[in-house]
């Protein structure tokens, strides 16, 4: 969660009001919420073993897709996030999910139960992290931009100037000497 991490320091420095922002970390959060309950679901009834290679293969596609939803949901929320740290988060590249998906190998004589454990426990702390930044920019005072109305302009004393002839007009009366 660098990135948000990243994007609320930027928003911090700006002084912008955090309202909407803290909504949707809220938000993020409660898919994180919800994907924890997918997960506790698994570590509830989790069904017959898979094989040793991947955790979907314990958990089931279906669980698997509903993880991967949540985190498509919860990745356009971060983007805009990191969109309203302004010109400066161009460079923010959201690689990371934060929802924790069953998309991962398994380790080396790690079981699917285990790894829902360990998967749950990260998510728990990263929807931790979330309420935790979403605080934080509702701690955010805005800062209030000095608008200075502009001085009334002095009427500056005329300058009378000398009336001049348009050169059209001389023209003319040097056409109609030559004649």
């Amino acid at each position: 969660m660098q990135i948000l991490d990243q994007a609320v320091e930027m928003i911090r420095k700006q002084g912008a009001n955090g309202a909407s922002l803290a909504a949707k970390l809220e938000a993020i959060a409660a898919c994180g919420d919800q994907a924890a309950r997918v997960w506790q679901g698994y570590l509830d009834n989790p069904g017959v073993s898979g094989d040793k290679y991947t955790i979907v293969s314990w958990i089931g596609a279906e669980r698997a897709k509903q993880l991967y939803a949540l985190s498509l949901e919860a990745h356009a929320l971060a983007k805009d996030v990191c969109a309203a740290a302004g010109k400066r988060a161009r460079f923010l590249v959201l690689d990371e999910s934060p929802i924790s998906l069953a998309y991962r190998g398994l380790k080396d004589g790690e079981t699917g139960t285990q790894a829902a454990q360990v998967l749950l426990a990260e998510q728990q702390a990263t929807n931790k992290h979330l309420r935790a930044l979403a605080d934080k920019v509702r701690a955010i005072k805005p800062v209030a931009k000095a608008m200075k109305k502009p001085a009334a302009k002095k009427a500056a004393p005329k300058k009378k100037v000398a009336a001049r002839k348009p050169a059209a007009k001389k023209k003319t009366k040097k056409a109609a000497k030559k004649k």
